[in-house]
């Protein structure tokens, strides 16, 4: 699967790193150019996001490049996931898709600077030895789609094989597995997004079929990898039980269940602007126009009782196949893990917690200890139990 890129623009200051010889040694026939620093803001003024996903830029990061998930604050649970910014920008185009409306650059982005990329872990994890980190790069651009060029993920792979207690989540829409399965899967988790075949041909532009992610989830099994898949974002449409209940029976169909670390269930939810712009650039779509609410976080996002509805559905077709794999809610609060799960952790350093609980039998070396709650108190969460 190789996507649409129609130029490429190299950083000066990104001559000569691995990353940048390897993508110019496999682009072959796309235009290159060089441009300096002080050019990039140029290049980046008046360009379309049409445009910037068919452009490639090599640079360098000069901000963090290992972040705390950018989650919403408190009543809503987050799970305290570590962000590698290793790349910004997707050349696939979801409707839904929030990097249209978040990111100030249209271009599709590759950080090379990966040397500081790889020490900066080595500082993170070295500051909480005790603890179990999910480490993924799949927030601010998917993890696959450009690996082709990049190879990437085998750098990843072959870096966290010898590290205890942490694990790298390479989470896409793509069917880009090639590198990985030349590469240590130890501690590779491969993550899919899934939705129903029908928001997959509708809403999920140039995306892998729901068939192609799952013949490469079966593709990273058989390496040895761990595997993940995150109904995220779950949507509302005529005939939305129907396609659920498809779609997990395809994963279970194909995958071992022993194999996944986790599953995730998260709602559409998008900041109140970006209407407009799904609106503009996608206005055959009909996401949009189902019953919202502006939530605690200022997100809209589903009334309760449709995300509790959603929600409990897909929980009880997974647990159907499954009554042991891990699932989790993106950005929930307490009572509506309540209503579907039956009960919810009462902070964020106990979901974490958690997680490092199941997956104490399927790493070696997780470290697994309760953290302290002692400071919880109820008015953390006194929200409006309406959201």
């Amino acid at each position: 699967m190789k996507f649409p890129i129609e130029h490429i623009y190299v950083d000066e200051r990104s001559r000569g790193h691995s990353i940048t010889r390897r993508v110019l040694d496999r682009a072959e026939g796309i235009p290159v150019s060089y441009i300096g620093a002080d050019q990039l803001d140029k290049l980046y003024r008046g360009m379309s996001l049409d445009t910037g996903k068919r452009t490639l830029v090599l640079t360098v990061q000069k901000g963090d490049m290992v972040k705390p998930c950018p989650g919403t604050s408190k009543p809503y649970l987050c799970c305290k996931y570590t962000v590698l910014n290793s790349a910004n920008h997707c050349p696939m185009d979801c409707t839904y898709c929030v990097l249209q409306g978040y990111l100030e650059r249209p271009c599709l982005t590759v950080f090379t600077n990966t040397d500081t990329l790889f020490k900066t872990i080595d500082r993170v994890l070295s500051m909480e030895p005790r603890r179990f980190f999910r480490i993924g790069t799949g927030e601010f651009a998917d993890s696959l789609a450009l690996d082709y060029l990049t190879g990437f993920s085998a750098d990843l792979a072959g870096y966290f094989s010898s590290r205890e207690n942490c694990v790298i989540e390479l989470k896409t829409k793509a069917d880009c597995i090639e590198n990985i399965l030349t590469s240590p899967p130890d501690r590779v988790v491969a993550a899919w997004s899934v939705n129903p075949v029908q928001i997959v041909s509708q809403e999920e532009h140039l995306s892998a079929s729901l068939g192609k992610r799952m013949k490469a989830a079966r593709k990273c099994q058989d390496h040895g990898c761990m595997l993940a898949f995150h109904f995220d974002p779950l949507i509302l449409y005529e005939g939305w039980e129907r396609g659920y209940a498809e779609t997990v029976e395809t994963i279970f169909s194909n995958v071992d269940s022993t194999r996944i670390a986790w599953i995730s269930l998260g709602a559409l939810r998008f900041p109140p602007d970006f209407r407009r712009g799904i609106i503009r650039r996608f206005p055959e779509t009909s996401i949009v126009y189902n019953e919202m609410i502006r939530g605690i976080d200022g997100k809209i996002r589903y009334i309760r009782p449709a995300r509790v509805k959603l929600f409990r559905y897909v929980f009880q077709r997974i647990r159907s196949f499954s009554k042991d794999v891990f699932v989790y809610f993106c950005m929930e609060p307490p009572w509506v893990w309540d209503s579907v799960m039956g009960c919810h952790p009462e902070t964020n350093e106990e979901l974490d917690y958690w997680f490092a609980r199941s997956m104490n039998h399927r790493f070696p070396g997780v470290v697994c200890e309760k953290p302290d709650i002692s400071s919880y108190t109820a008015e953390d969460f006194s929200a409006s139990r309406t959201m």
